[in-house]
């Protein structure tokens, strides 16, 4: 609910209120301030009584020292408002000057969201924008919020209205939320190619914290999604960014007065013009506060799944996928595929997906990206002819694509190299051999639709992986567009294709692909329900990367597929094929090997990992998640639960990284505390019958006093390994 009660604005979601207060300037010596208003937040957090708020005097620093001008808690900040503030809005208008001094002008409550193009917030109840205006340069900025029915998420964006001259925006954030605290914990989610979103802690006291990706895309590096602790109020906020650019995340610590998330587009090499008449708005923020690390967890995946994931997939069952990649890599044929098709569907795999290396002159990674036509040396037939075999084995078929790229080794290039982001006169700077397709281009678009379509059309795939798997460093477009905005443009113009994909094939499931994780954001979601969450499948490094992603993304959207247990960890350390699937069942799950090379023992281990993976699937993919052990307190031990909606069923995950360490207790969480469990051990391969644990315990005690399975770890998987050793616990209410 929304509400203004001059001079007061309530914003109020489930649990959470926020409150703005529309306050005059106070009279003093300066008139360029007389008969305006300023607009601050006056409180978010949990609900209080708005009749009890008082009007408060402004915060204005009289004196003529070097102090803050405005000591108040405002929405937005500008160059030359008088504060020595990192500002949220910087423009470079007519005058010469970055400075711009905006007062408050209206507010308005509308019912659902404001038009946005491109990905944005779904099923919006009520939305408030805040309008402040600088008359100098004729600017209008809008601050609108958006509210929920069913969670306490905020979704924040900002429009900016050009009612004057020609100017550039340089920057423009979404959200700008004041804190009155001076000591946060900040929680980033950070890494690299095969070790994405590893958590770090960070104590900030004092200054500016920045967590950014410059790369063109969300990155592997720092994701956009960060959870910060306030010491002073006690709360926990979570923030994120609907949006697969480069995205930019400040919490700025100010000594004096108040402190500042604040959360947007990357100002690097960002200069946007915007002319008379002309409006351009931001990618829309995400912002929730609780009292713990759990409770933003929980928000993020509620909202994530009702109001970003396509309707039509929130709750669709995910395949059980089998994948050429780890197997093959791109030398495969018809017959080989088939072979291995054959076997997959022996065990119980649903879907059979060809990865890179199904399309003409794709011979090698330097050739053939942008020729998106079957090869016919591969595919006598063509490709749905070889569909059509795959569907009579029983299987789904899936495709592999990476549209966003293109090979200088390819027909496409030799006949549009304007379609590249080749910069005249330097030579272009290729990583895996490609460059990037120009996608800020309407042609190129229109290109990569038409052939994309025939391709879609021909072999009706269920499921389309789409890779990504470089970052930009020539950015240039042969139309002409200014360089400041080019980044923002591909963004807008991949996005616009996959919109046009979507609504044509409503029925693919897209999978997001990024060398792994490196674009594991909202706005992929919005068109693609799910993402690869990293190359690297080794069991020790994955319960860090599935740790660090669910605590901010679903499980459902997380793809992650036993294979070979590459990159040892710890030193020499490898898991068990059981371990791997206790690891790595949780969310979109399969498989990447060359089934060809298993021994019949191998793969009837495999068939009973997916009986039993079927039988628990709607659970394990959306049941709510909560984490036991986050593995990075103390890295030694992993462990999470997943729980029905009605608390009549969930399953634990535990898992000792190391070898040698103690026996740990396992607290629950989730369970119906009034109500019994019969908690049975899946079988392994490697474990005795009576290391199996079946017992019934009550939910109340699984909560306070825990489980501590001891003697159970014992089996002769350490005789074998030195790497992780997991139990998968089913839990049904008897």
């Amino acid at each position: 609910m929304i509400k203004i009660i001059s001079p007061f604005i309530i914003l109020e979601t489930l649990n959470t209120q926020m409150v703005f207060e529309i306050k005059p300037f106070a009279d003093f010596n300066s008139d360029f301030h007389k008969g305006k208003s300023y607009i601050i937040q006056r409180h978010y957090g949990k609900k209080n009584d708005a009749d009890d708020l008082k009007v408060s005097e402004p915060q204005i620093n009289r004196g003529g020292s070097c102090e803050d001008y405005n000591t108040d808690t405002r929405i937005s900040s500008s160059v030359g408002d008088g504060n020595n503030r990192e500002p949220s809005i910087i423009l470079d208008t007519k005058e010469n000057s970055y400075t711009s001094r905006f007062y408050y002008k209206n507010a308005e409550i509308v019912k659902g969201g404001v038009a946005l193009e491109g990905p944005h917030a779904r099923h919006v109840k009520e939305s408030l924008i805040i309008s402040e205006e600088d008359e100098v340069s004729g600017v209008e900025v809008q601050h609108i919020y958006s509210i929920f029915e069913d969670t306490d998420v905020i979704v924040v964006k900002t429009k900016l209205i050009n009612h004057g001259d020609d100017l550039k925006i340089n920057r423009l954030y979404s959200l700008e939320l004041p804190i009155r605290s001076k000591k946060f914990d900040v929680y980033s989610f950070d890494g690299r190619w095969l070790k994405e979103r590893i958590r770090h802690k960070s104590e900030i006291t004092c200054g500016t914290f920045v967590i950014e990706s410059i790369v063109g895309s969300s990155s592997h590096k720092h994701n956009p999604f960060i959870e910060v602790f306030d010491h002073k109020n006690k709360h926990y906020y979570g923030f994120n960014l609907i949006y697969s650019g480069n995205h930019k995340e400040v919490v700025d610590v100010d000594p004096s007065y108040y402190s500042r998330v604040l959360v947007g587009i990357n100002d690097f090499c960002f200069a946007y013009e915007v002319k008379k008449g002309e409006s351009f708005v931001t990618p829309e923020a995400v912002m929730v506060i609780g009292d713990s690390l759990d409770d933003i967890t929980s928000e993020m995946h509620r909202f994530t799944m009702n109001h970003i994931i396509n309707p039509d997939f929130q709750n669709k069952a995910r395949p059980i996928i089998f994948n050429n990649w780890e197997g093959t890599g791109m030398r495969i044929d018809e017959q080989s595929l088939l072979d291995m098709a054959k076997i997959a569907s022996s065990v119980g795999v649903e879907q059979f997906v060809v990865d890179d290396g199904w399309f003409r002159n794709r011979i090698d990674d330097k050739n053939g990206l942008g020729d998106w036509e079957v090869d016919t040396n591969k595919f006598p037939d063509g490709l749905g002819s070889f569909v059509d075999k795959v569907r009579a084995l029983g299987l789904k078929f899936g495709l592999w694509v990476e549209p966003e790229m293109i090979c200088l080794k390819s027909d496409l290039y030799k006949k549009h190299p304007e379609f590249a982001s080749i910069i005249p006169g330097r030579e272009p700077v290729e990583r895996r051999r490609q460059v990037m397709i120009d996608m800020a281009n309407p042609k190129v678009v229109d290109y990569l639709f038409d052939c994309l379509s025939k391709v879609f059309d021909e072999a009706k795939p269920d499921y389309v992986k789409w890779d990504y798997n470089r970052f930009m460093t020539d950015n240039y477009s042969s139309i002409g567009i200014n360089k400041g905005e080019y980044m923002h443009r591909f963004i807008v113009g991949a996005y616009s294709l996959m919109d046009r994909l979507n609504k044509k094939y409503p029925n693919i499931l897209f999978e997001s692909c990024s060398s792994g994780g490196g674009r594991y954001d909202l706005g992929m979601f919005y068109y693609m329900p799910q993402t690869w969450g990293s190359d690297d499948s080794n069991s020790c490094w994955r319960s860090f990367i599935t740790c660090g992603t669910l605590a901010g993304y679903p499980q459902s959207t997380f793809g992650a597929h036993v294979s070979r247990d590459g990159n040892p960890f710890p030193e020499g350390g490898r898991s068990s094929l059981e371990d791997r699937f206790n690891i790595n069942c949780l969310g979109a799950f399969g498989y990447e090997f060359d089934f060809r090379t298993f021994k019949q023992k191998e793969l009837d281990i495999m068939a009973k990992q997916i009986e039993f993976y079927k039988k628990h699937r709607e659970l394990l993919q959306f049941g709510q998640y909560q984490v036991l052990d986050n593995c990075f307190d103390d890295e030694r031990y992993f462990g999470y639960i997943v729980v029905s909606q009605n608390k009549d069923e969930a399953m634990m995950m535990v898992a000792e990284l190391a070898p040698h360490v103690p026996s740990k207790i396992w607290i629950a969480k989730g369970l119906d505390p009034n109500s019994d469990y019969r908690i049975v051990m899946r079988p392994q391969y490697n474990l005795k019958k009576e290391q199996i644990l079946d017992a019934v315990v009550s939910g109340k005690e699984l909560m306070e006093k825990g489980l501590n399975l001891g003697e159970l770890y014992s089996t002769n998987d350490k005789e074998l390994y030195s790497g992780i050793y997991s139990r998968l616990l089913y839990l049904k209410k008897v």
